[in-house]
């Protein structure tokens, strides 16, 4: 019959695994989605025509964006895993997950905003390209960066912790530095 210190530690183990597993595709998302980004910016520099960019550009935008959702999902995962894993080891008197950032996305922030502003760039380029607009392309560099700067800002809004959450993340270091 297990104990609850062996229950305790079955779920710790649990969620240290969870934890390790969210790294782990994070960490290979951060690496292919702005290689695939910058190599498709690179290899449609000189294009063949305005649908290329166009629908080259709109496919990476959507993928790219249904990766996005799924790492915000994945990063709620992950900051509850490690808030759960932080309780855990002060019941068992541990502390590799002690004094650890709960809120740790300023990677994510970056590698999307610019991922998802180079497939902007190359659907804005496409878009102006078949309207033919004069220097659609500058025009589609802009669009861009604006792009970019507004995922910026709404993507490390995301990720600002509340102030609940905050409350609660102070209570608990205080609660780890108390065992």
């Amino acid at each position: 019959m297990a104990t609850d210190a062996d229950r305790l530690q079955a779920d710790y183990q649990q969620t240290t695994e969870l934890l390790r597993s969210l790294t782990d595709v994070r960490f290979k998302l951060l690496a292919l989605v702005p290689t695939l980004s910058g190599a498709a910016v690179t290899v449609l520099g000189h294009p063949s025509s305005a649908a290329e960019l166009l629908a080259v550009g709109l496919l990476g935008l959507t993928a790219t964006l249904g990766v996005l959702l799924y790492e915000l999902r994945n990063s709620r995962l992950s900051d509850y895993a490690l808030r759960r894993a932080q309780s855990l080891e002060a019941e068992l008197g541990l502390g590799l997950y002690r004094g650890a950032p709960v809120n740790r996305d300023r990677a994510l922030i970056l590698v999307y905003s610019a991922a998802l502003a180079g497939w902007s760039y190359l659907t804005a380029w496409g878009a102006l390209h078949a309207a033919h607009v004069e220097r659609a392309r500058p025009i589609g560099g802009v669009i861009a960066v604006g792009v970019g700067l507004l995922l910026l800002a709404e993507l490390a809004r995301l990720h600002e912790p509340d102030d609940r959450a905050r409350h609660l993340e102070v209570q608990a270091t205080a609660e780890l530095l108390e065992h």
